[in-house]
């Protein structure tokens, strides 16, 4: 019996071995530079989506991570700052990243790992510049220029795997380098419109992009399903590049190219992100949709998340009520003007470009000076002096409220990180834009036009 027992005792003490091994953390020691003074860095893990949220890390004389790492082959990483970099990492590894804040492929790094690190910062890792065939011009046809674009690549293929010997990090480029051939395939529909731009008048233009553009389309997406079907989608979805490819021809060429080649999970992500780049559509009740159209758990704990923070603002809530003074020291509500709409104008002295959109704020207060609707200027200067001094040297503007708030707890129910911010609340004190038009736009008078006969 203990003969029986003592090899089944040996190889659980190996498999716990190798947990213990794999869960051990890897240290990044980020050296920092001046510029992050400005720009603190965040280390962003590479999932299948890109989306995991980062944390702020407030910059010293040097930055050091501890990520846990629970892959034996390898987990990656995006670096953001003032630029961005790859970071690959493995379970009980320390990577000693230099950066060169004026040209970020020259950043060193050092410790282990330091051969895969610098391979996935060369230029052509960030930029895809690599694999552009060299003297292009505008007679390089298109066949010719795939050719040499396949030709690049097959070369940096055999060279990734004659360097490195972990096949899941060979692997790994070599999917990176054929999404970066979709991408640069691409480019020559950009490169060759670009040209033609400049040489055509815009209707004649539009007639040769028309054709172009679909005779190109032809020929480019059949290259294109055919890499993208030499991999799972799990597998191209966990990379920052290989997305931000099929983000490109989706957007640019074909719509419905991730369905035709099954990447479901893809097409999730891509409806969400146009949503979350579009502040317009983000605060609107389409958020509030989203989780009974998505599948996949990943992008439904990012939806839920986003419900929940920006549940407040949504068109058609209520808007917060916040009192503020007057230029007489008199207090004001936002719910005095209940019954007609409101249009807000958050700004601060210290902001020109505040400044500079005051005049436009105040010509539109002109403009519907007798329609039903309130113009609000509301200053978030720390102290009420400098506002004061600033409208005192300046002109009134009579269908104007001019009015100081010294409560950041307005700026933080209503996430007024930059100025000049605009808010549009409707006459049933309910928000409409928590991130308005700016003045100026034909888009915003439209929706003036709208709010004041509802």
């Amino acid at each position: 019996m203990e003969k029986c027992m003592k090899p089944i005792l040996l190889g659980i003490v190996g498999v716990l071995c190798a947990l213990i091994s794999v869960a051990q953390d890897a240290k990044v020691v980020f050296k920092s530079h001046p510029v992050f003074q400005r720009y603190p860095a965040e280390l962003i893990k590479e999932t299948r989506y890109n989306m995991v949220r980062s944390e702020r890390v407030a910059p010293g004389d040097s930055i050091t991570f501890l990520l846990r790492v629970t892959d034996p082959e390898g987990e990656y990483y995006r670096l953001y700052d003032w630029g961005a970099l790859n970071v690959f990492v493995k379970p009980g590894s320390t990577i000693v990243i230099d950066y060169n804040d004026r040209e970020r492929t020259k950043t060193k790094f050092s410790g282990d790992l330091a051969a895969e690190n610098a391979w996935l910062n060369q230029s052509w890792f960030l930029s895809y510049q690599m694999l552009y065939p060299k003297l292009l011009t505008p007679q390089t046809t298109y066949k010719e220029y795939e050719r040499r674009v396949f030709s690049n690549a097959d070369s940096l293929k055999r060279v990734v795997k004659s360097i490195f010997l972990s096949k899941k990090f060979v692997e790994d480029c070599q999917c990176r380098i054929d999404f970066m051939v979709i991408s640069t395939l691409l480019n020559y529909y950009q490169f060759s419109a670009q040209s033609m731009q400049r040489e055509l008048s815009a209707a004649d233009f539009e007639s040769w992009n028309r054709d172009f553009k679909l005779a190109f389309s032809k020929v480019f997406l059949k290259k294109a399903r055919h890499i993208c079907k030499l991999y799972k989608e799990q597998e191209v979805l966990q990379y920052w590049q290989t997305s931000q490819a099929l983000m490109n021809v989706v957007h640019n060429i074909e719509p419905g190219f991730a369905g035709q080649i099954g990447y479901s999970l893809f097409e999730e992500e891509y409806a969400l992100m146009q949503v979350l780049n579009d502040v317009t559509r983000l605060y609107s009740p389409e958020l509030l949709d989203f989780p009974g159209k998505v599948k996949d758990s990943v992008i439904l704990d990012i939806v839920n998340e986003h419900i929940k923070d920006k549940r407040d603002l949504l068109t058609g809530v209520e808007a917060m009520d916040f009192e503020f003074k007057d230029m007489d020291g008199n207090a004001c509500k936002l719910s005095d003007y209940k019954g007609m709409p409101i249009f807000i104008d958050v700004w601060a002295t210290w902001c020109n470009p505040c400044k500079a959109l005051a005049p436009v704020f105040h010509g539109l207060a002109r403009e519907y000076k007798e329609k039903n609707i309130k113009f609000i200027s509301v200053s978030i200067d720390k102290k009420a002096a400098p506002w004061m001094n600033y409208l005192n040297g300046h002109p009134r503007v009579e269908n104007v409220l001019e009015l100081h708030s010294g409560n950041k707890k307005f700026q933080e129910a209503y996430k007024i990180s930059g100025i000049p911010r605009f808010i549009l609340i409707d006459k049933n004190f309910k928000i409409r834009m928590a991130f308005a038009y700016r003045p100026g736009m034909k888009a915003l008078n439209s929706l003036l036009d709208l709010v004041c006969v509802e």
